[in-house]
């Protein structure tokens, strides 16, 4: 169970975005038509509360959860037939992005998808914005920057926080930490690949801008293919002790591999639980709103859990 969200703040100077903003897509009968870009890997259906795997997938929140509810094991990605390691906070741009351009099938998932979560699960669903707190051009410009570059991401990827990144800002050995300094959570070496999802997004919403990143980064002599967004993730010993069933409310990984952390203090359902290099670089001490709406706040009691002990 865990959260995240990303923004940048964009450079000063710059001239006003021209943005291309789409009229949705309307078949004969007036019903909205979802480009597959947009649609869940495990469904089909319009993406609502969007989560992005480290390769690049793009899943429904509720769909994702219940693939991870229910896999003997790690889930296995529909796209790829690779396991999926993390459970990924929404991908708020892209969230704001499904939200504004095809409203009317929004309204319909939204409704579906918080009744079978507490339905099969007794589970809310995330408590999110809808938009932008800017709502404007640049407003959304800004939410579809790269966290590490400051400028519109190009080949863009999402980290397990919901974070966006550019391909070519993935280091070579991964995101240690999370770059967005708001986030800061562990990443376990996550290499993330591009989403085809967050791409088309931008070409949608500023597609002169996005063949402008291509030109400047060719100016530039920066590779803008990201050699090292590659979808791969650090490794784990195998004799580590394994949390099945029980994610982190940080980065996301699911399960907990090695040591895990409880909040002794969270009265939720879902409960609030790290793994250790979440807690290590002191994720816990904020407030913080969980991926199922669970209150965390900084001076409730952390304490290790019994590698035996299921909270």
């Amino acid at each position: 169970s865990p959260s995240g969200s990303s923004a940048g703040r964009g450079p000063p100077g710059k001239s006003p975005p021209q943005p291309c903003t789409p009229s949705t897509p309307m078949s004969k009968k007036g019903v909205e038509t979802i480009p597959k870009e947009f649609r869940c890997a495990a469904t089909g259906k319009a993406l609502y509360c969007p989560v992005i795997t480290t390769e690049g997938v793009a899943y429904s929140f509720a769909a994702l959860f219940e693939m991870f509810m229910t896999a003997q094991g790690l889930p296995i990605c529909k796209a790829t037939q690779e396991p999926i390691r993390f459970f990924p906070g929404v991908c708020l741009p892209l969230h704001y992005f499904m939200m504004s351009e095809f409203r009317t099938s929004m309204r319909g998932r939204k409704q579906q998808d918080e009744a079978d979560m507490f339905e099969k699960f007794g589970m809310p669903m995330p408590g999110l914005p809808e938009a932008p707190e800017d709502d404007t051009d640049e407003g959304w410009l800004e939410a579809f920057q790269c966290v590490v570059s400051d400028e519109l991401a190009y080949e863009p990827c999402a980290l397990s926080s919901g974070t966006v990144v550019s391909a070519y800002c993935v280091p070579e050995a991964g995101f240690k930490k999370d770059p967005d300094r708001l986030v800061a959570c562990a990443l376990h070496q996550q290499a993330p690949k591009k989403s085809p999802a967050l791409e088309a997004m931008i070409k949608a919403k500023f597609p002169k801008e996005y063949g402008q990143r291509a030109n400047d980064l060719a100016k530039q002599g920066i590779q803008a293919t990201g050699k090292f967004a590659t979808g791969t993730y650090k490794q784990f010993d195998q004799d580590e002790y394994i949390h099945w069933g029980l994610g982190c409310d940080g980065c996301g990984i699911w399960p907990i591999v090695g040591k895990a952390w409880y909040d002794a203090d969270c009265p939720d359902k879902a409960g609030f639980h790290l793994c250790d290099p979440c807690y290590t670089f002191g994720y816990h001490r904020r407030v913080i709103t969980g991926k199922f709406n669970q209150n965390h706040m900084p001076k409730n009691a952390m304490k290790e859990m019994e590698q035996n002990d299921f909270i």
